[in-house]
Protein backbone atom coordinates (compact mmCIF):
# COMPACT_ATOMS: atom_id res chain seq x y z
CA UNK A 1 0.00 0.00 0.00
CA UNK A 2 1.10 3.47 -0.67
CA UNK A 3 1.99 5.75 2.72
CA UNK A 4 0.11 8.68 3.17
CA UNK A 5 2.09 12.33 2.80
CA UNK A 6 1.65 14.17 5.95
CA UNK A 7 2.85 17.74 4.56
CA UNK A 8 -0.13 19.08 4.88
CA UNK A 9 -1.12 17.79 8.22
CA UNK A 10 2.43 19.10 9.17
CA UNK A 11 1.90 22.40 7.90
CA UNK A 12 -1.13 22.32 9.74
CA UNK A 13 0.67 21.13 13.06
CA UNK A 14 3.09 23.85 12.46
CA UNK A 15 0.52 26.77 11.90
CA UNK A 16 -0.93 25.66 15.78
CA UNK A 17 2.09 25.30 17.57
CA UNK A 18 2.94 29.08 16.21
CA UNK A 19 -0.46 30.31 17.73
CA UNK A 20 -0.06 28.18 21.25
CA UNK A 21 3.00 29.99 21.86
CA UNK A 22 1.60 33.09 21.13
CA UNK A 23 -1.57 32.46 23.26
CA UNK A 24 -1.24 33.67 26.67
CA UNK A 25 -4.31 32.17 28.31
CA UNK A 26 -4.32 28.76 26.77
CA UNK A 27 -2.05 25.86 28.88
CA UNK A 28 0.23 24.00 26.31
CA UNK A 29 2.97 21.93 26.30
CA UNK A 30 5.02 21.29 23.44
CA UNK A 31 8.02 18.68 22.73
CA UNK A 32 9.85 18.27 19.55
CA UNK A 33 13.11 16.26 18.88
CA UNK A 34 15.12 16.71 15.88
CA UNK A 35 17.21 13.79 15.09
CA UNK A 36 19.15 14.08 11.73
CA UNK A 37 22.65 12.77 10.75
CA UNK A 38 22.57 11.14 13.97
CA UNK A 39 22.69 14.49 16.11
CA UNK A 40 19.43 15.16 18.21
CA UNK A 41 18.25 18.45 19.17
CA UNK A 42 15.03 18.76 22.06
CA UNK A 43 12.96 21.21 22.53
CA UNK A 44 10.30 21.49 25.31
CA UNK A 45 7.62 24.38 25.74
CA UNK A 46 4.86 25.00 28.62
CA UNK A 47 2.72 27.99 27.13
CA UNK A 48 0.56 30.08 28.86
CA UNK A 49 1.09 32.51 31.99
CA UNK A 50 3.63 30.32 33.25
CA UNK A 51 5.27 29.65 29.91
CA UNK A 52 8.80 28.08 29.92
CA UNK A 53 11.41 26.50 27.69
CA UNK A 54 14.40 24.08 27.70
CA UNK A 55 16.86 23.25 24.77
CA UNK A 56 19.35 20.51 24.47
CA UNK A 57 21.17 18.69 21.95
CA UNK A 58 23.50 16.13 21.09
CA UNK A 59 24.63 12.83 19.88
CA UNK A 60 21.67 10.70 19.24
CA UNK A 61 22.88 7.69 20.68
CA UNK A 62 25.52 9.36 23.01
CA UNK A 63 25.82 7.59 26.70
CA UNK A 64 26.20 11.41 27.95
CA UNK A 65 22.85 12.23 26.61
CA UNK A 66 21.85 15.36 25.31
CA UNK A 67 23.28 18.80 26.83
CA UNK A 68 20.90 21.60 27.33
CA UNK A 69 21.98 24.60 24.99
CA UNK A 70 20.75 27.59 23.35
CA UNK A 71 17.85 27.99 21.91
CA UNK A 72 18.71 28.65 18.36
CA UNK A 73 20.13 26.30 17.01
CA UNK A 74 17.19 24.06 17.92
CA UNK A 75 14.48 26.43 16.37
CA UNK A 76 16.24 26.92 13.36
CA UNK A 77 16.26 22.92 12.86
CA UNK A 78 12.63 22.83 14.19
CA UNK A 79 12.00 25.60 11.59
CA UNK A 80 13.88 23.27 8.66
CA UNK A 81 11.83 20.49 9.10
CA UNK A 82 8.39 22.12 8.74
CA UNK A 83 10.36 23.56 5.56
CA UNK A 84 10.53 20.03 4.00
CA UNK A 85 8.51 19.46 0.96
CA UNK A 86 7.98 15.56 1.41
CA UNK A 87 6.78 14.20 5.05
CA UNK A 88 5.74 10.88 5.99
CA UNK A 89 4.48 9.79 9.67
CA UNK A 90 5.67 6.62 10.83
CA UNK A 91 2.98 3.73 12.17
CA UNK A 92 2.93 2.21 15.89
CA UNK A 93 4.85 -0.78 13.66
CA UNK A 94 7.73 1.34 13.62
CA UNK A 95 8.06 0.67 17.27
CA UNK A 96 8.48 -3.38 16.83
CA UNK A 97 11.66 -5.10 17.35
CA UNK A 98 13.96 -3.97 15.13
CA UNK A 99 11.93 -1.16 12.50
CA UNK A 100 13.16 1.94 14.93
CA UNK A 101 14.27 4.50 12.42
CA UNK A 102 16.33 6.27 15.04
CA UNK A 103 18.12 2.98 15.04
CA UNK A 104 19.14 3.37 11.43
CA UNK A 105 20.67 6.75 10.64
CA UNK A 106 18.72 8.10 7.73
CA UNK A 107 21.27 10.31 5.82
CA UNK A 108 19.00 11.81 3.71
CA UNK A 109 15.72 12.46 6.00
CA UNK A 110 15.15 14.13 8.78
CA UNK A 111 13.42 12.51 11.59
CA UNK A 112 10.75 14.37 14.31
CA UNK A 113 9.03 13.28 17.25
CA UNK A 114 6.37 15.64 18.01
CA UNK A 115 3.89 15.72 20.93
CA UNK A 116 1.62 18.76 21.77
CA UNK A 117 -1.19 18.66 24.23
CA UNK A 118 -3.34 21.93 25.05
CA UNK A 119 -6.57 22.54 26.45
CA UNK A 120 -9.74 25.04 25.16
CA UNK A 121 -12.21 25.48 27.91
CA UNK A 122 -14.16 22.41 27.67
CA UNK A 123 -11.51 20.23 25.27
CA UNK A 124 -8.62 18.10 26.19
CA UNK A 125 -6.51 18.47 22.41
CA UNK A 126 -3.38 16.00 21.83
CA UNK A 127 -1.52 14.31 19.33
CA UNK A 128 1.91 12.33 19.10
CA UNK A 129 3.53 12.02 15.77
CA UNK A 130 6.81 10.60 14.50
CA UNK A 131 7.62 11.96 11.30
CA UNK A 132 10.53 11.68 8.63
CA UNK A 133 11.26 14.87 6.11
CA UNK A 134 13.10 14.77 2.91
CA UNK A 135 13.51 17.99 0.42
CA UNK A 136 12.88 16.51 -2.23
CA UNK A 137 10.58 13.37 -3.79
CA UNK A 138 13.75 10.85 -4.48
CA UNK A 139 14.90 10.50 -1.31
CA UNK A 140 11.49 10.59 -0.18
CA UNK A 141 10.32 7.73 -2.50
CA UNK A 142 13.17 5.68 -1.63
CA UNK A 143 13.12 5.58 2.06
CA UNK A 144 9.44 4.96 1.97
CA UNK A 145 9.93 2.51 -0.49
CA UNK A 146 12.38 0.86 0.91
CA UNK A 147 10.57 0.47 4.40
CA UNK A 148 6.73 0.83 3.36
CA UNK A 149 5.82 -1.44 6.32
CA UNK A 150 6.62 1.30 8.90
CA UNK A 151 4.41 3.96 7.47
CA UNK A 152 1.30 5.09 7.58
CA UNK A 153 -1.04 4.32 4.71
CA UNK A 154 -4.40 5.20 6.01
CA UNK A 155 -5.66 7.68 8.49
CA UNK A 156 -6.11 5.87 11.76
CA UNK A 157 -5.53 6.48 15.27
CA UNK A 158 -2.59 4.22 16.60
CA UNK A 159 -2.00 3.77 20.64
CA UNK A 160 1.75 5.87 20.63
CA UNK A 161 1.48 7.34 17.56
CA UNK A 162 -1.27 9.46 16.67
CA UNK A 163 -3.10 12.12 15.34
CA UNK A 164 -4.96 14.99 16.75
CA UNK A 165 -7.90 13.67 19.39
CA UNK A 166 -9.63 15.62 22.15
CA UNK A 167 -11.31 14.73 25.28
CA UNK A 168 -13.99 16.58 27.49
CA UNK A 169 -12.00 18.10 30.08
CA UNK A 170 -12.70 17.18 33.79
CA UNK A 171 -15.20 18.93 35.93
CA UNK A 172 -12.84 19.75 38.49
CA UNK A 173 -10.47 21.11 35.55
CA UNK A 174 -13.07 23.22 34.69
CA UNK A 175 -13.96 24.41 37.90
CA UNK A 176 -10.10 25.46 38.57
CA UNK A 177 -10.69 27.61 35.49
CA UNK A 178 -13.32 29.21 36.66
CA UNK A 179 -11.74 30.43 39.87
CA UNK A 180 -8.83 31.21 38.54
CA UNK A 181 -5.74 29.49 36.46
CA UNK A 182 -3.38 29.30 38.84
CA UNK A 183 -3.38 25.36 38.45
CA UNK A 184 -4.02 24.45 34.80
CA UNK A 185 -0.75 25.45 33.28
CA UNK A 186 0.76 22.42 35.33
CA UNK A 187 -2.32 19.94 33.18
CA UNK A 188 -0.36 20.28 29.85
CA UNK A 189 2.97 19.13 31.73
CA UNK A 190 1.93 15.85 33.65
CA UNK A 191 -0.04 15.09 30.12
CA UNK A 192 2.63 14.75 28.11
CA UNK A 193 5.57 11.89 28.69
CA UNK A 194 8.98 13.24 28.52
CA UNK A 195 10.47 13.20 25.25
CA UNK A 196 13.45 12.23 26.37
CA UNK A 197 12.16 8.60 28.02
CA UNK A 198 10.96 7.38 24.40
CA UNK A 199 13.92 8.66 22.49
CA UNK A 200 15.56 6.79 24.60
CA UNK A 201 12.86 3.20 23.53
CA UNK A 202 13.39 4.17 20.41
CA UNK A 203 17.14 4.26 19.73
CA UNK A 204 17.61 1.32 22.11
CA UNK A 205 15.16 -0.93 19.88
CA UNK A 206 16.79 -3.62 18.43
Amino acid sequence: MTALSYREYATDLHSRIRQLRVTEDVSASIEIAICRNAYCYRSQEVTGYNGSNRYATGPLNSAEGLVERDSIETMNEIEAFFSLSEIYAYSDVALANGNSPLSRSHWDGTVALIEVSYETEVTRWHQRMLFIGFSDPIHADFTVGLDRDLFINEHNTGKHFFEWRSTEVPAAVLEIAAVGRRGKDQVGVTEASSVRQRLSRFANVG
